[in-house]
């Protein structure tokens, strides 16, 4: 038995009330000192300078202190990803209900937000299910914050905020081809199930044709997106700027500012299947040469 099990096995057996003692104190103390259990501001700074390298601990000071100022050109990404977001979800027909754009200076570094719910009348006969008209939107929506950093940010300057949202896209277009068969095709078939054994493989070939086609269903959802967008891009500048301005908006602000902007919401039916396709924008699936169907199962799932 090691030192510290026989530590506390012995401390239990004693009374609580003996433990309170002076003499017991004095003795409990003794021990923990021979057997170097005492915890010293050394041993606290020994663990702090362990963990500092690999990013687990910040010093408390710096996030109530935030190192760059809550500038204009501090905000200004930050404004025009959460007013990507929230543009794209307006012009977007029965879509989720922008309800706030806002942006938080007192968070680290500044960061900009939005709060969307989720539409309830988009889903299918099967509760939570999302039908296909909805994934199509989603799927554009995710591009609303990218698409918005390359129309109006400085040349060169790229917008890293929208890297979450663009790995989202990925992850929607891989299973709406495989696991809903809703390709860009309008093919029925379906390559993989939640409750399968295992997935089904038709060869190397056939999953580069997979590939071949959530890409380009990624990349429709990009162009809805761009045209989207630049068509309303006055509203979108005016968006930025009144966030800029005021830091918050609600949903009846963003109604304002499309309506006195003249701004063009899309209409029903809404399908990616109607937008013209010239090129692949994206190479990160086909790069290389051919594709791997457990990448696209592991998205998928």
């Amino acid at each position: 038995m090691s030192y510290c099990s026989w530590f506390a096995t012995f401390s239990s057996m004693i009374p609580k009330w003996l433990r309170k003692t002076k003499i017991v104190k004095q003795i409990s103390q003794m021990l923990v000192n021979h057997l170097g259990l005492n915890l010293t501001k050394d041993d606290l700074q020994n663990v702090v300078d362990l963990m500092e390298p690999y990013g687990q601990i910040s010093n408390g000071i710096e996030y109530l202190n935030p190192p760059l100022d809550w500038t204009r050109e501090t905000k200004f990404p930050h404004s025009v990803w959460a007013a990507g977001r929230g543009l794209i979800a307006l012009l977007l027909p029965n879509f989720d209900v922008v309800d706030n754009l806002w942006l938080e200076p007192c968070s680290w570094e500044g960061i900009g937000c939005t709060k969307i719910t989720k539409a309830r009348n988009e889903g299918s006969m099967y509760g939570n299910a999302e039908s296909r008209s909805y994934l199509e939107k989603k799927l554009v929506f995710c591009f609303g914050s990218h698409i918005a950093a390359q129309l109006l940010l400085p040349f060169g300057e790229e917008n890293f905020l929208s890297a979450s949202e663009l790995k989202q896209a990925q992850e929607i277009a891989t299973r709406m081809v495989i696991q809903y068969g809703w390709g860009p095709d309008d093919s029925p078939a379906v390559y993989y199930s939640t409750n399968a054994v295992t997935a089904l493989s038709m060869g190397n070939n056939h999953e580069f044709e997979m590939a071949a086609k959530v890409e380009k269903i990624y990349d429709l959802a990009y162009e809805k997106a761009r045209e989207m967008l630049k068509k309303n891009r006055q509203v979108l500048e005016k968006i930025v700027e009144e966030l800029l301005e005021f830091e918050i908006l609600t949903g009846k602000d963003l109604d304002r500012i499309l309506n006195e902007n003249g701004g063009l919401r899309e209409k029903e039916p809404f399908s990616l299947l109607h937008v013209d396709y010239k090129e692949p924008l994206s190479r990160s699936f086909l790069d290389e040469g051919s594709a791997s169907g457990t990448t696209f199962l592991d998205v998928a799932a």
